[in-house]
């Protein structure tokens, strides 16, 4: 456990720094790494990822390094650094396609958030498996957030802090996903156990 937490605070800071960076080239990089329906189509599937990583101001930007930041300091002993960054990289894809097959009134996308939400629900479970009381209560805030927006929308103030529309979808599918991360490496990890416990033949 102490190694976890010893490693995790690198590999967040890594993630920051990356963002960061991209963010100070945002001019140069969004039209290149944006989330693009037609860019997509057109064979540019890199997007589907990279889109996550880009944010339209430098408030949209710290609202994301926040959220996760809280994340980190809330479940980030549940992961190893390499564990963070196959969440990172698998929900970010899952999102991304659940974007540009069930969502095509969005034709642009930037932002962490809907990452965000997968791994906040992934984290809740892992509390709930716990049996951790708080884990039910982030869990259902977070899933009523996510149904409040479907219904009425974003708040107007958010879309005034960043510059642009909050894509309410990518908060869903990020939620959903979320239960598909946990379940799937819990999945993972006991068909590893059952490897390990097996009689050598």
């Amino acid at each position: 456990m102490h190694d976890r937490l010893s490693k995790l605070p690198v590999a967040g800071l890594s993630l920051a720094v990356i963002f960061i960076v991209l963010h100070l080239l945002r001019l140069e990089l969004t039209p290149w790494l944006e989330f693009d329906r037609s860019a997509i189509y057109q064979g540019q599937w890199w997007r589907i990822v990279t889109g996550h990583f880009m944010h339209t101001n430098n408030w949209h930007l710290v609202m994301n390094l926040g959220g996760l930041l809280l994340i980190l300091l809330l479940h980030g002993s549940y992961y190893r650094p390499l564990q963070l960054a196959v969440n990172l990289l698998l929900g970010s894809v899952l999102i991304g396609l659940a974007l540009l097959f069930w969502s095509p009134q969005i034709s642009l996308y930037v932002g962490l958030s809907g990452w965000l939400h997968a791994l906040l629900v992934c984290g809740c479970c892992i509390d709930i498996q716990r049996q951790w009381s708080s884990g039910w209560l982030i869990l259902t805030a977070v899933f009523g957030k996510v149904i409040w927006e479907q219904w009425q929308g974003a708040s107007q103030d958010v879309v005034t802090l960043i510059d642009a529309e909050v894509a309410t979808d990518a908060h869903m599918y990020g939620a959903v996903i979320g239960l598909l991360l946990y379940a799937t490496s819990l999945f993972v990890r006991r068909f590893a156990e059952a490897g390990e416990q097996a009689p050598a033949g």
